[in-house]
């Protein structure tokens, strides 16, 4: 191939666009160059984002662009990610060094972005990103089976409206809040030059992505070392045609077959050694020190927030839920990764998270674990500073988990900070709370509050004496969505998981206070909650988890006998409710209902009202 001068000529004869595009390099001077000269004179910005080269890559970026920026490689995706944030235009458009823009690329770049209205907000409906198709040359040759054409890559687009999933090392994915559309004209990628080069590039892959399936909670198994690389030699060779390529075809499709192999395997590996010193695979961070210990744990990045959503059977409601937390964090700029994790559910919720939102991380529990253990496995597996812990039936407004973390950030006491809540018809619905008396168990959530829904220690235990619409502290926060700070669960620890379901947030928030931390409610965040839609599934093990739980939390804080006495009043409750149902069913009454009523109260009555698993 002819070589490039590492020098810039004369521009050509043509307006800049209003656009930026980035180059991310390291030890790049062979390539550089023409890269950066199959784009000289289309944007007003080209940054050049460098992560520690030792050859002549800054030199010959700064012959070419006074917006040459050094930082350290933390992942591509976290490259990427700080590469936005030196975008001075609302379109950007990355390139990586050993890819070249046609002329024909350029055409039609400059037809697309000219007009000033593709300058502004887009209409709705307009795309805000493009899907580029790529050559990749191996060798000198240009190789169009095995995946390898026309290898769509998103990289022109608006920064307002993308950010990457910061869980990924390789393969970075870049997540855009609106349509995307495809260009025609290819980019031109000139992979390796040398099978030497092929190797090292393609074996730290392979210690990347082995790291990326130990943050994604994959779990080795012996065979997968095997299975593994088999599927991935079938896909390239025969599903995406690599035999059209002759003898290269077959020797990519088995080389790229044994690096996915590696990768297990190294997984498979460090699992070993973790158990041989005693060590829980739940343990990520180790997992994944274990893996390379050449790059140390604290040079890997935090995102700034772990979203962590518990789900039991509530697709379409976690399709939401999912869907608002990825647009509130985009609108925000917060740098977040989602964490769902799913005890056994039977309704098609694994497929869709897959499927629909393949940045999640999904953690299968194995079983209905139950909310307080199912969060403390998010919790486990998370990497943020800040922790939200989201109910699968809520939907987060647009700014909410902004004025979240910004009140969190703001007041360094401050360990859980929770929003207003809002039923779907938008009427409030109260998350703030003191701490209970030994009156209120016998009052909340019972037939007692039925009758007379407002008394004096009701009324204490809800704030009533407070209005909802100013920042507070308060006792603790009901569990639908709360924000927490690590340093916080750190010194307190997780969730009980004696409590199934209920009172853990309860018996949490209390335990956090004394530790020293505050809780406060933050109005300006607001949340839609569809109260009950998981555990409503089943009504009468409902009634039991919040009874069974509420005994369980009365019992600790005011001892047994109290416990006891707690459970029989419970009980005697839902013996006078069936009482009363029974009544209106002679009356011929709605006997359906009472029907119903009186099989679920019957089911309660014979659970004793004790927890899961226990007597």
């Amino acid at each position: 191939m002819t070589a490039m001068s590492t020098t810039p000529a004369a521009a050509p004869a043509e307006t800049p666009l209003p656009l930026t595009v980035i180059v991310l390099t390291r030890d790049e001077e062979r390539d550089l160059p023409g890269c950066l000269a199959s784009v000289a004179g289309l944007a007003e910005r080209l940054v050049v984002l460098d992560s520690g080269s030792t050859d002549r890559t800054v030199a010959i970026a700064h012959g070419w662009t006074p917006h040459v920026h050094g930082r350290p490689f933390d992942g591509y995706a976290s490259q990427r990610t700080a590469a936005l944030a030196l975008a001075a235009h609302p379109w950007v458009l990355f390139l990586d060094a050993d890819e070249r823009l046609t002329p024909a690329g350029r055409a039609e770049i400059r037809a697309l972005l000219a007009p000033p209205d593709r300058l502004t907000a887009p209409p709705d409906g307009a795309p805000v990103g493009y899907w580029v198709p790529r050559h990749n040359e191996f060798f000198g040759r240009r190789v169009r089976g095995g995946g390898w054409w026309p290898d769509y890559q998103l990289r022109l687009f608006r920064r307002d409206r993308a950010r990457y999933d910061l869980t990924r090392e390789v393969h970075e994915v870049v997540i855009l809040d609106g349509p995307t559309a495809r260009l025609r004209e290819p980019l031109i990628h000139r992979n390796y030059d040398s099978w030497a080069e092929f190797h090292a590039k393609q074996r730290a892959y392979a210690d990347r992505h082995a790291r990326d399936l130990a943050r994604r909670g994959v779990r080795p198994h012996p065979w997968t070392y095997v299975t593994q690389p088999l599927r991935e030699f079938r896909r390239r060779y025969v599903a995406l045609g690599a035999w059209r390529e002759g003898r290269l075809g077959l020797a990519l499709a088995a080389s790229l077959a044994y690096y996915e192999g590696l990768a297990h395997l190294r997984l498979r590996i460090a699992d070993c050694g973790l158990r041989s010193e005693g060590r829980l695979r739940d343990d990520s961070a180790a997992f994944v020190s274990m893996l390379d210990d050449d790059i140390p744990q604290s040079a890997i990045r935090n995102p700034q927030l772990s979203v962590i959503v518990v789900s039991h059977n509530t697709r379409e409601l976690l399709r939401r839920c999912l869907a608002s937390v990825e647009r509130s964090v985009a609108g925000d700029g917060v740098e977040a990764e989602i964490i769902v994790v799913d005890n056994a559910s039977t309704d098609g919720t694994l497929a869709m998270v897959r499927a629909e939102f393949p940045a999640v991380r999904l953690i299968e529990s194995g079983g209905n674990r139950g909310f307080a253990a199912g969060n403390n496995l998010g919790l486990a597996r998370a990497r943020g500073r800040a922790l939200l812990l989201l109910n699968p039936d809520t939907e987060v407004e647009d700014g909410a988990i902004g004025a979240l973390l910004g009140a969190l950030e703001a007041d360094p006491a401050l360990g859980v900070v929770g929003p207003a809540l809002r039923y779907p018809d938008g009427s409030p619905q109260e998350s703030r709370r003191r701490a209970p008396g030994p009156l209120t168990p016998f009052l909340e959530s019972t037939l007692v509050q039925q009758y007379g829904p407002r008394n004096r220690v009701l009324d204490r235990y809800y704030v009533a004496d407070r209005p909802g619409d100013r920042r507070q502290d308060v006792d603790w926060l009901t569990g639908a969505c709360l924000l927490v700070r690590r340093r916080a669960v750190e010194r307190a620890g997780g969730l009980d998981e004696s409590f199934f379901m209920y009172s853990e947030e309860l018996e949490w928030c209390l335990r956090l206070r004394a530790a020293g931390w505050r809780i406060a409610y933050e109005p300006a965040a607001t949340v839609v909650h569809h109260e009950g839609a998981s555990s409503g599934q089943a009504v009468p093990r409902r009634h039991i988890d919040f009874n069974a739980s509420k005994v369980l939390f009365y019992r600790r804080r005011y001892g047994r006998l109290f416990g006891e006495t707690l459970r029989a009043f419970l009980l005697l409750t839902y013996v006078v409710q069936s009482a009363q149902e029974g009544a209106k069913w002679l009356l011929g009454h709605k006997r359906p209902l009472r029907r119903q009523r009186l099989a679920a109260y019957a089911q309660v009555l014979r659970s004793g009202l004790r927890q899961r698993g226990r007597s």
